[in-house]
């Protein structure tokens, strides 16, 4: 490979989350951490490149999208998800939450219901609570193929009087690329009952193995009550830079989604996050192809592991994103006793009861990072766990 996902990059010292705030999660420091999603490898070259050209200009100001902008993020959207968007429908934003957060205020009423399918990214939860938004969970169903969508419950959520559904599209943390047929049938579910949908799909360009994503902007018949979020974030690995970009097909929920930032004066990109996306999206296709290998091989390699040394180990099947979902129910333990477990061998990672409250006896690991960091990783899980039996 041309670009060294191997290398890796010393983050200590950098105020990073994960490497130099582990006492917040885990009481105690020095750990392999495989938490918080960003990657433990050198971010696409000509990104930082674009980013010293800007800081050597000497000032950093006020900056809006210019026609290179617009033609790096639908031409991005064209090559690699075949969706052909209109320049007008991008609205850049910060980072996807607040700007989901944004969305239910500006569209839905007061009390409006809002529709997750859990096991889900835990953020979801806060932001429909904090926008005075009532929660409706409509759980995956878990089978011996893995995990897909409730519709009956999803329907049953929907003529509840549900107003909005978030999609996780790829599914975090569960790692599924849904199916075009599976999306094609939540499609019509909100459609028959003209419910919003907002996508995220922060994680679209993570795809592995020969899996392949479909972006909900491909369904023309909902196109006016959608919302899909987009970033380079975690593809690139710049997600400090929080800059995203929503793009609304439908006008007239553009423009009312709009007018809420502008009343709120969020209109004002980051000036370092769009020179970031305009570079990513203008050349990075062969980088991103790239980590995709890499992060399939990681999968594998977590997979073989896992099959090899501690067989209890559940791995949903790893279809997209870098977060691989493992059921550590057999062990008997609750989530946080299997996190302090892996702790105190030596590795962090996610509490599964984070993602729902079912969720008990789960936990996450984030797999972006050098192959003999992961190693090491699982071997620290496999010295907690062995002596369980």
């Amino acid at each position: 490979m041309r670009n060294s996902f191997d290398e890796g990059v010393d983050r200590h010292g950098t105020a990073c989350i994960k490497w130099d705030f582990q006492e917040t999660d885990y009481g105690m420091s020095g750990l392999l951490p495989f938490s918080i999603a960003d990657g433990d490898y050198p971010t696409y070259t000509p990104i930082l490149y674009a980013l010293k050209k800007r800081i050597d200009n000497g000032v950093i100001g006020y900056t809006d999208l210019n026609e290179e902008y617009y033609s790096a993020v639908s031409g991005w959207c064209q090559r690699r998800h075949d969706w052909k968007i209109k320049h007008s429908w991008i609205v850049p934003t910060g980072g996807i939450v607040p700007a989901i957060c944004n969305a239910l205020e500006a569209l839905t009423e007061k009390d409006a219901k809002v529709i997750i399918q859990p096991p889900i990214y835990d953020p979801f939860y806060s932001i429909i609570q904090a926008s005075g938004r009532q929660l409706i969970k409509n759980d995956l169903i878990l089978d011996e193929n893995g995990y897909r969508m409730d519709y009956d419950g999803l329907e049953a959520a929907c003529k509840a009087g549900g107003k909005v559904i978030i999609l996780c599209s790829p599914h975090n943390p569960v790692c599924r690329v849904w199916k075009k047929e599976e999306l094609k049938r939540l499609v019509d579910i909100s459609k028959k009952y003209g419910v919003i949908i907002i996508s995220d799909e922060i994680h679209w360009d993570l795809i592995l193995g020969d899996h392949v994503h479909t972006t909900m902007g491909k369904f023309e018949e909902i196109q006016d009550r959608l919302i899909v979020c987009t970033s380079c974030s975690k593809t690139f690995n710049i997600a400090g830079l929080e800059t995203s970009n929503l793009i609304i097909p439908g006008k007239e929920l553009r423009e009312k989604y709009q007018h809420w930032l502008y009343a709120r004066y969020l209109f004002c990109p980051n000036t370092l996050g769009l020179e970031a996306t305009r570079a990513a999206y203008a050349d990075g296709d062969e980088w991103v192809d790239e980590e995709r290998e890499y992060l399939t091989q990681n999968a594998e390699a977590v997979c073989k592991f896992m099959k090899d040394f501690l067989p209890k180990v559940r791995v949903t099947k790893p279809e997209g994103t870098y977060l691989l979902w493992f059921d550590m129910r057999a062990y008997q333990l609750s989530s946080e006793e299997l996190v302090k477990r892996i702790a105190k061998a030596g590795a962090g990672l996610n509490n599964g009861h984070h993602y729902g409250e079912k969720y008990d006896g789960f936990v996450r690991m984030n797999i972006a990072c050098p192959r003999k960091q992961l190693m090491a990783g699982l071997e620290c899980i496999k010295l907690a766990l062995n002596d369980i039996g």
